[in-house]
Order: structure tokens, then sequence, then C-alpha cells
């Protein structure tokens, strides 16, 4: 049996083929179904709360028919649809359907529960619908050639809630870590830089962590990823903690949590777990050991429900 390798044929969304400009809105109208008492939706931006992650039944509709490529340079015989969900955090991707043009087009592609349970569940996932070259075709100016090639392509998003506003996460080596002045193995460090209490932007970031290679890779390459999770939602909830630790000298003299802010943002979570307003968070990060706070994030990132079922 042959072996078919996909390649990657785009770093950014340029698109230099003009000689196949008349598919690049095909998928338009595609639509994604998130629950299966919801109905169809062509938006492109979901937030899933935790409590709704077992209720998750992912449809996706492409909503264009094999006879719409009409005037296209290709045909049937040379297209592929492809539908692939990636966990964006480990850069996971499972394929969940290629279908050949020229066999039709079903009306609506399921993503199996195996595949949500590969990525951790959903919450955090993009859904990709891709109308892609099936095939490699001789070298023409401003025509797709390799195998994968995609002609047109639509994205769905599905993220939790906001703790607060995005940090970048990377890996360290021993080495790395050597020369922060830490053992070689340390698992993970926070580096707070500021506005935990101002109104979040996109241009700036709150924070930096790093997290030990090994464990990064592991994680990323876990084949279960019920096994992964409760590592996952023990970091979340520590790397949460160390957030407003390192913050609380600038937040604890004010009266009020900023709105937009990463700080409202995590009043806002940690009220759903348990009573909590500025005066209670304030008392949290100054204890010893910061106990209450720890277990309040904990039961935000349903630490002890992964753990139970992995």
């Amino acid at each position: 049996m042959s072996k078919i390798t996909w390649h990657k044929s785009a770093a950014r969304d340029v698109r230099p083929f003009f000689g196949a400009a008349s598919l690049e809105r095909i998928l338009e109208s595609a639509d994604i179904r998130l629950f299966e008492d919801a109905e169809f939706t062509s938006e492109t931006a979901h937030v899933v709360e935790p409590q709704h992650l077992r209720k998750l039944s992912l449809s996706v509709r492409p909503n264009f028919s094999v006879e719409s490529l009409g005037g296209a340079s290709l045909t049937s015989d040379e297209l592929v649809l492809a539908v692939t969900v990636v966990e964006p955090f480990l850069k996971r991707t499972c394929v969940v359907a290629m279908v050949p043009l020229s066999n039709g087009l079903p009306e609506e592609i399921k993503v199996g529960d195996e595949i949500l349970g590969q990525i951790g569940g959903g919450g955090m996932a993009n859904i990709d619908v891709a109308l892609c070259l099936s095939k490699e075709l001789p070298k023409q100016p401003g025509n797709p050639f390799l195998l994968g090639h995609w002609l047109a392509k639509k994205t769905f998003t599905l993220r939790p809630p906001k703790v607060a506003e995005g940090f970048d996460v990377e890996p360290m080596d021993d080495e790395g870590w050597k020369r922060m002045g830490l053992p070689a193995k340390t698992l993970y460090h926070v580096q707070y830089f500021g506005g935990m209490n101002e109104p979040a932007t996109k241009d700036r970031q709150m924070a930096k962590v790093h997290v030990h290679i090994d464990a990064y890779n592991k994680l990323a390459v876990e084949s279960n990823q019920r096994i992964a999770r409760p590592a996952l939602s023990m970091l979340a909830a520590e790397i949460s903690c160390q957030l407003l630790a390192q913050s609380a000298t600038e937040w604890e003299g004010d009266d009020e949590a900023i709105q937009n802010s990463p700080l409202a943002a995590f009043l806002k979570r940690l009220s759903q777990v348990q009573a909590c307003d500025l005066a209670k968070l304030k008392a949290w990060v100054k204890e010893p050991g910061t106990p209450a706070l720890r277990a309040a994030l904990h039961a935000d990132q349903n630490t002890v429900r992964t753990i139970a079922e992995s």
C-alpha cells in the first residue's frame, strides 16, 4: 500500500494561485455545530465553558457542491476536502476526514469523540476545513501543483473563557534553566511583566512562562490526552497562582478590578467555583502558601475530575 505524505503549503494566508482563484471563497458558507441540540452556525470563534465540554458533539458542513466547481481549472478527481482538528497549545493535529471530491461530498462531517479525546476534550481547538490537491500536478505558473496544496480554507476556533490575557509558553532545556540560576530539571517558571489590573491589550503580554522541554514534549506527543490533561490542569492552576502572587503588590491597594483587566477575568472565573470578591482574593494571596487560592484555582481547572477520568 502506497504511503501518502501531506505537505504544509503555506505559513501564512498568501495564495499565489491565480489559476484557481475561483475556488478561494468556496468554503465561506461552511458552518459548525458544537452540541447535538444546537443549530449550525457560520461564526468562526466560539467560547466553550468547562462544564459544557462533556456535551461537545462537533459537526461541520462544507455547504458547497461538486457541481459548483464549474469553471475552475481543476477537476473533482484532483481535489480532496480535508477536515482536521489542531490543539494549538501543544501543536497536536488529528485528521478527521479526507473526502475525495470525485466521490461526492457528505452533507455533514462529524468530529468523533475519539478525536476530541486525543486533543484533551476539545476545549482548546482549531477545526480546519480545507479544499486541497489530492495529487501532484505538473508545475504551471499560477496553479497549485503539490499534493496537499490548499485552495480554500475556513477555520473554526474553540477556546475556554479567558482567565487572563494570553502569554507565551516556551520550552526550556537543562542548560537554559542553569543559565537562569535554577536546577536543570525545573518544571516551570513564571516571569511576570506587569498589567494585572489594567485593561488587557493584544500588543502587550502580561507574562512569559517556561516549561521544561522534556515535560513540554511529552505532553505534546502523548497519544492518550486523557493522561496528559491532569498535568495540564495542574500546571494551569499553579501558573495562575504564581501570576496572582507575583502581581499582588500592584493591585493590593486598589478598590476594584478594572473592567477587561486580567484581574477582573480571574475574579469572574473564581467566583464560579466559590464566592470571591477582590477583598477575599487579597486575603487569599496573603496567606502563607496560598492554600485557599490554590484550592479555588484547581477547582476552576477541574483538576480532580481530570485525574479521576484519566
